[in-house]
């Protein structure tokens, strides 16, 4: 899900938007998993970076642009990068006494920052030093936001020095949206809304990113979500922030990091990470292709997290994801689609004034339908993963225990109770399946889905606002006022039924059902029990509040398999003890695709 720094922007996956493309309120993302943190966050870069970019890029030639330059030196103490010297310049400011010159979070979601103390940070201008006062603005949902104000009016460029130290992780760290730095192996990695504080506002500048890499040891490179080595662009003080950052004895693949693709990582995952980057290298250009975009940069980076859990961050033109010590991601273990969910945010998404709970149903929506639709259409996954991927999917709305509530109602406690971030994945999935069916039949197999998508990122290609009201218009058209009924339906959380032909002749929807899982506690916190619900297997099977969880294997495979008891190793004080139970709540009615006699004949289109 996004929301994000200011508060304006909560839930757009955020997709931070910059200079001219609307209030810094949409334009990243990251991932929060429900389910072993696979779905707790998706708050990750969204198509609106696409159209951040193009906005930005037609700055480029006005040389009214003042530089914002950063220059980061990482070093190293016993082998491990213990801090990063920032230099930050910016080129004649002007601010004003009492204003702020600097500003950075404190918390963003869930996740602290390193949150400098004045003293921290040394600023000068072309009069000499300049005093730093914090000031500290009033929480939002989404974070806590501190201001870094001068006591005169700046004279000239300004210069600012301080050192971000990576934050320190263990077990019982509780899973989140990956916007801290880490320590990885002889490197860093993470996000700069960690460790950056920069200039306030959304005016775009001549940014440039440089390293100094003397400190580290030969061979090292430093990394950016735009590329390798010192870059040079049109952006807000935002996109650096809402950045992925490497260095160090950082691998890639390609291996000389060149090219429009790439993928980083600093140490060896698991699984195989260069079978990885060739499949979403492929699939990406897929997808930029279907969304008209063929020339657009991507880059994923990846890191492991100490815990038994993963996740995703969606940043500029990139994505950081996490796993677990046994390739634990967001998505069960599956990289792959945990790879295109976030490649597909990109590009759809809604720029009207509506706060993110009111649109994380298109967000997230399309998201899941199109990393599955377009996976199987560019043949990066068969028939019968894409059927085992769509049939998760629709499980995991049905039981959802807040699936009943509206988009508005659900988004209230998005950041109290994970399950709710994902009740807009399910609804949008099982909203577009069923109106992508109706297009199709209503054309004769002309029109579909892909029709009204590709329209909206027309109009807003063309500076245009597509919100809730212009979707709503979108689908009266293309199929009647009935369309509107059920997009207000949708809206409002009621039951989404899909047609038993509704993803094509290859297969049919069924009713069944299932038992969905429930952990008992926090899955975001699986290093301690927080949060523990008394109505939940887990309690009634002796679990506690506060036990230390000291082991928790076939977590994935209970997930996947009702019948799968969970065996947890906990220790309470001086005691360790073992947990047997079955992690599941009371049945609800489902739908699934089973596969139809056509399905043997292949060439399913979907």
């Amino acid at each position: 899900m996004r929301y994000w720094p200011d508060g304006r922007c909560w839930a757009r996956s955020c997709i931070w938007r910059a200079a001219g493309t609307r209030p810094a309120k949409d334009l990243f993302f990251s991932s929060f998993p429900t389910e072993d943190f696979t779905m707790y966050q998706r708050l990750a870069v969204s198509a609106g970076i696409a159209m951040l970019m193009q906005s930005l890029s037609a700055h480029a030639a006005e040389p009214a642009l003042s530089a914002l330059d950063l220059q980061l030196t990482p070093h190293t103490v016993g082998g491990t990068v213990d801090g990063i010297d920032v230099q930050v310049r910016v080129q004649e400011p002007k601010v004003e006494a009492g204003k702020a010159l600097l500003r950075m979070p404190t918390f963003v979601a869930s996740t602290p920052t390193a949150a400098y103390p004045a003293e921290a940070l040394h600023a000068s201008d072309a009069s000499g030093p300049l005093k730093l006062t914090v000031f500290d603005e009033a929480p939002t949902p989404t974070g806590n936001y501190r201001q870094y104000q001068v006591d005169r009016a700046t004279v000239g460029d300004v210069t600012v020095h301080y050192t971000g130290k990576p934050r320190e992780v263990n077990a019982q760290t509780r899973n989140g949206p990956l916007f801290d730095l880490r320590a990885q192996g002889a490197g860093a990695l993470g996000a700069g809304v960690y460790f950056l504080a920069l200039p306030p506002g959304e005016q775009p500048y001549k940014l440039s990113v440089k390293w100094d890499l003397s400190k580290l040891p030969a061979g090292s490179r430093g990394v950016w979500s735009l590329g390798e080595g010192e870059q040079h662009t049109v952006g807000t003080a935002e996109m650096l922030a809402f950045s992925a950052y490497a260095m160090g004895p950082v691998k890639s693949e390609p291996e000389d990091g060149k090219g429009n693709f790439g993928l980083y990582w600093l140490q060896e995952p698991p699984f195989d990470m260069p079978k990885l980057a060739a499949d979403t290298k492929k699939l990406y250009r897929y997808m930029a292709n279907f969304f008209h975009d063929p020339d657009s940069s991507y880059r994923v980076f990846a890191r492991q997290n100490p815990y038994p859990a993963g996740g995703g961050t969606g940043l500029a033109k990139s994505f950081m994801f996490g796993y677990g010590p046994g390739g634990e991601t967001a998505s069960g273990g599956d990289q792959q689609m945990l790879l295109a969910h976030e490649m597909a945010h990109n590009w759809p998404r809604l720029n009207g004034d509506e706060s993110h709970s009111d649109t994380a149903w298109y967000t997230e929506g399309t998201a899941e339908y199109y990393s599955t639709s377009l996976a199987y259409r560019a043949g990066a996954i068969n028939l019968d993963k894409y059927l085992a991927n769509v049939n998760e999917r629709a499980a995991n709305y049905a039981g959802n225990p807040y699936k009943s509530l509206s988009n508005t109602e659900s988004g209230k406690i998005f950041w109290s109770d994970a399950r709710a971030q994902r009740v807009p994945y399910g609804r949008g999935f099982m909203y577009f399946v069923r109106l992508n069916a109706e297009i199709v039949k209503k054309s004769g197999g002309k029109r579909s889905l892909d029709n009204l998508v590709q329209e909206v990122l027309k109009r807003q290609k063309a500076n245009e606002k597509v919100g809730l009201p212009q979707w709503r218009a979108l689908v009266v058209k293309e199929l009647g006022a009935v369309a509107g009924t059920e997009f207000d339906d949708m809206a409002a959380g009621k039951d989404i039924v899909p047609q038993k032909d509704s993803l094509g002749a290859c297969l049919t929807a069924v009713s069944y059902t299932v038992r969905p899982f429930d952990l008992g506690f926090d899955e975001m916190s699986l290093g301690v029990v927080k949060n523990l619900r008394k109505e939940s297997a887990a309690a009634a099977a002796g679990v506690h509040e506060g036990d230390k969880i000291l082991s928790l294997p076939a977590l994935k495979e209970a997930r996947e398999k009702d019948g799968k008891e969970l065996a947890v190793e906990l220790q309470r004080g001086d005691e360790k003890l073992s947990v047997n139970y079955l992690p599941r709540g009371a049945g609800v009615t489902a739908w699934r695709w089973e596969p139809t006699p056509a399905a043997a004949k292949g060439n399913c289109k979907l």
